[in-house]
């Protein structure tokens, strides 16, 4: 009995004890703090997208000429170097013409001879002196001068290389007192207006661009990034006026103003061109999408003002094209919705969640229009 007395007094000792640790943890818990995250958040907001295709093109020099001797001859002088600028009218190239000059000297001292002969039999066949015969031949010969000196100084002109509009030179290997068969390149030069074209294609099922339609042209080089590449402005300015059998592709003309930076004639570049007239769409920041087996989720936060936060809750929603960081919503959000943004991974449905940027309720999305890639 007395065994027995002990035991249940040890026992009911420790049931007292456990209760009590169990009512204390439990107060304890009780005045903890619900468990929490803290979030970025976002609002859905309507942006201006614009579906757009990438292609390639090819730029090319409104003016540009390979300049190239049209008589042979020997090169007497090269007055411009590799890369230089030139203005319109100035001399590049001086063939020799010596020959040339010596007898230009000899038709136009034939052609005074002739024009004074002219001049005297004129007179005398006022007076019938002479035959109208003779002075037929009198004014032959002064044209037949006047026409030497007038072919002559065409062959001078053909030598005498000039270049016919503002531009930049190519490179050259011509040295005074080279010989240069006929029709010899001599250097390339590109007219310098400021602007570049942009030749490119479009397959036959995206809808005809109208004239003036908005393009981008990018400059990548090997190693850069595509949001590092130079980006240029251009508008439509010509169309081909079939579709190409070869290709089934329409050809298009892009002016493209270089107010900073280059493009060199026959350069390879990318050419955002829009497929489709701008739309009215609702975009969030790419963070603020997830994925799952069941396929893409944001977590929408609903005020609470118990505890001042916000309840995360997960909702589906259809993607569409991703534009500068921000993805479009094709349907599962409404604009003005809140979203967490940075941060969205750590939450779960209903975990009670804080803004860690409180001021930033309305959405950090641009109300500027985003064009699509």
């Amino acid at each position: 009995m007395i065994a027995l007395a002990v035991i249940i007094v040890i026992v009911g000792g420790l049931v007292l004890y456990k209760v009590l640790d169990i009512r204390a943890e439990k107060a304890a818990t009780e005045n903890q703090p619900e468990y929490s995250e803290s979030v970025e958040s976002a609002t859905a907001e309507v942006i201006a997208f614009q579906p757009k295709t990438q292609v390639l093109g090819e730029v090319i020099a409104p003016q540009k000429v390979e300049l190239r001797n049209e008589l042979a001859g020997r090169v007497q002088a090269v007055n411009f170097v590799s890369g230089e600028r030139v203005t319109k009218g100035q001399l590049l190239i001086q063939m020799d013409i010596s020959s040339e000059l010596a007898e230009l000297k000899s038709a136009e001292a034939r052609a005074e001879l002739a024009k004074a002969t002219n001049k005297r039999i004129a007179r005398l066949r006022n007076t019938n002196a002479v035959s109208e015969e003779r002075y037929d031949q009198t004014l032959a010969d002064l044209r037949v001068a006047e026409a030497d000196i007038a072919l002559l100084k065409a062959t001078i002109e053909k030598k005498t290389l000039r270049a016919p509009f503002d531009a930049q030179t190519g490179i050259h290997q011509l040295e005074a007192g080279q010989y240069l068969e006929e029709n010899t390149f001599v250097t390339t030069l590109v007219g310098e207006l400021g602007y570049m074209w942009v030749d490119f294609s479009l397959p036959q099922f995206y809808a005809v661009l109208p004239m003036a339609s908005k393009v981008q042209v990018l400059l990548a080089h090997e190693g850069e990034a595509a949001a590092d590449a130079p980006t240029f402005d251009g508008e439509i300015v010509a169309r081909d006026a079939i579709v190409s059998s070869e290709a089934r592709s329409l050809y298009y003309r892009a002016k493209v103003t270089l107010q900073d930076g280059v493009l060199i004639p026959n350069t390879v570049v990318s050419v955002k061109v829009p497929t489709a007239a701008a739309q009215q769409k609702i975009a969030v920041p790419s963070v603020s999408v997830l994925y799952s087996a069941a396929g893409p989720y944001v977590y929408r936060l609903i005020p609470e003002e118990a505890t001042g936060g916000f309840r995360a809750k997960l909702q589906p929603v259809e993607l569409g094209a991703e534009v500068n960081n921000y993805l479009i919503i094709e349907s599962g959000l409404e604009r003005g919705a809140l979203v967490a943004a940075a941060g969205a991974f750590k939450l779960s449905e209903g975990l009670l969640a804080y803004l860690a940027n409180p001021a930033a309720a309305v959405s950090s999305a641009t109300d500027s229009a985003i064009e699509a890639l």
